[in-house]
């Protein structure tokens, strides 16, 4: 009995048991379910901005408007910068895209002057046999030349001259007026533009530019070039290139700029030949600025062309007159048939003979003005010479080019060359005077090495050496 009373015991124990723990087990999934809709809820709450709409931000139409303008303003600066930037390189570019081809420039050769013709001899008379059968009186035949003296009159002396001023004006054609222009400051601070003039020549044209000769001294310390023509037109001139010896500067002057009517107006100048011993009395014009005024005129006639003055790697013969003219004269001296005989030069005038008119022979510049023109600059040795005498020989000097000094610095005294020298060779050119030394030298190109072979005299003879020497440039 006791067994079977404590049975139901345990069963109802056990069944108490299991009843707690369905309790339990159901407050535990009542608490799990909360905590579930809490986090769902937690979760619902932390994403709850992606179901909200989202609204397109209102348009700011001033802000805009502005926007717009200062896109296009930028727009407008850079196509003006672009349009400034073309402008400024297209000159440069087409140049070297497509670069304009000059034509070099070639000055006539000096006319040689033309030879007598030859007389021809009278022939001889055939003998005669006097016929002395019969006597015959002989017959004397005279002729009466009539000569009729004629007065001149004023008239006659003024249709001269007038036939002279005519030449003359058409000669002034190839002329111009070369004006260096400089500004300056006088002692109360105010600028002012201080202008120097001289005369110069159209000699030529190289398809591109006119090209001018003038007075190098007119262009010190000029900030620009004024090139006024025979009609007045002015124009704007550069330098082409210079030459230190003679003091002469080439000037260029752009063709596109100069009009049709100037272009019909001016002429280029034509080159007579000094080289006549014979133009010594020949009457002669003298045109640009001899008197010192612009546009002057004077006439006189040749007195000497056998003056020679050495100069740097060259001599030049001067020609002189009886034209009294201004110590500052300019210009060039032109014959009756208005050709150029020389280029008007007074710097280096004696004070017996300041106010004579002299001049560069053209025949001695012709070389030296082709090559400026043609932009090139010439080649410097650094010798003064001149040519050996024919007395010079009898004694043993070699021919050549006899160098009475080197210039200090030059190419030649950096080689080792020395005064008593005779060149005898440049490169593999023969120089048996100073003329060929002359000529070999305007066909170098400052910065050639050339070799340059002299004599020099030894204790028995002339021995012979040669030099390396880089020419430089004529300053």
């Amino acid at each position: 009995m006791k067994d079977l009373d404590k049975q139901p015991r345990e069963t109802h124990s056990e069944s108490h048991t299991d009843h707690t723990e369905a309790e339990n087990g159901g407050a535990i999934r009542d608490t799990v379910a909360k905590e579930n809709e809490q986090a769902s809820a937690g979760a619902e709450q932390n994403f709850e901005f992606i179901t909200e709409t989202i609204k397109e931000k209102p348009i700011n139409k001033r802000r805009m408007f502005m926007k717009f303008v200062c896109n296009f303003c930028m727009a407008v600066m850079f196509g003006l910068v672009a349009c400034f930037t073309f402008l400024l390189v297209r000159p440069y570019i087409s140049e070297w895209l497509y670069p304009e081809e000059t034509k070099v420039v070639t000055l006539p050769a000096d006319e040689e002057p033309a030879e007598p013709e030859p007389v021809p001899e009278p022939e001889p008379e055939p003998e005669t046999v006097p016929d002395t059968s019969e006597d015959k009186p002989e017959t004397v035949v005279t002729q009466v030349v009539e000569t009729v003296e004629k007065e001149l009159e004023i008239e006659d002396y003024t249709l001269l001259y007038q036939k002279i001023d005519a030449v003359a004006e058409e000669a002034k054609k190839s002329m111009v007026t070369v004006t260096g222009v400089c500004s300056d400051t006088d002692w109360f601070m105010n600028t002012y533009e201080d202008n120097n003039q001289a005369a110069g020549l159209i000699v030529t044209d190289n398809g591109k530019e006119l090209l001018i000769i003038s007075r190098t001294s007119v262009l010190e310390g000029a900030e620009s070039i004024e090139v006024t023509f025979c009609n007045g037109t002015m124009l704007e001139g550069t330098v082409k290139k210079s030459d230190a010896n003679t003091g002469l500067t080439v000037i260029a002057v752009e063709m596109s700029l100069i009009d049709e009517d100037t272009m019909n107006q001016i002429t280029m100048a034509t080159l007579g030949s000094s080289n006549n011993s014979s133009l010594v009395g020949s009457p002669v014009i003298a045109i640009g600025n001899p008197l010192g005024i612009a546009d002057s005129m004077a006439i006189g006639q040749i007195t000497s062309n056998s003056y020679v003055k050495d100069m740097t790697d060259t001599n030049t013969q001067f020609m002189t007159t009886d034209i009294y003219g201004s110590t500052a004269a300019s210009g060039v001296i032109i014959d009756m048939d208005g050709k150029v005989l020389g280029i008007i030069f007074q710097d280096d005038t004696t004070s017996d003979m300041k106010n004579l008119i002299k001049a560069y022979a053209i025949s001695d510049l012709k070389a030296k003005i082709e090559k400026l023109s043609n932009g090139q600059d010439l080649a410097y040795l650094g010798i003064i010479g001149t040519d050996v005498t024919e007395a010079a020989e009898e004694m043993g000097v070699p021919k050549g080019a006899y160098i009475k000094e080197v210039i200090i610095d030059s190419p030649a005294m950096q080689q080792g060359i020395q005064n008593g020298d005779v060149i005898v060779k440049i490169g593999t050119t023969e120089i048996t005077s100073f003329t060929d030394f002359k000529e070999a030298m305007l066909k170098c190109q400052p910065g050639d090495l050339m070799m340059v072979t002299v004599k020099r005299p030894g204790k028995e003879e002339y021995i012979e050496l040669s030099y390396e020497v880089t020419l430089g440039t004529l300053e």
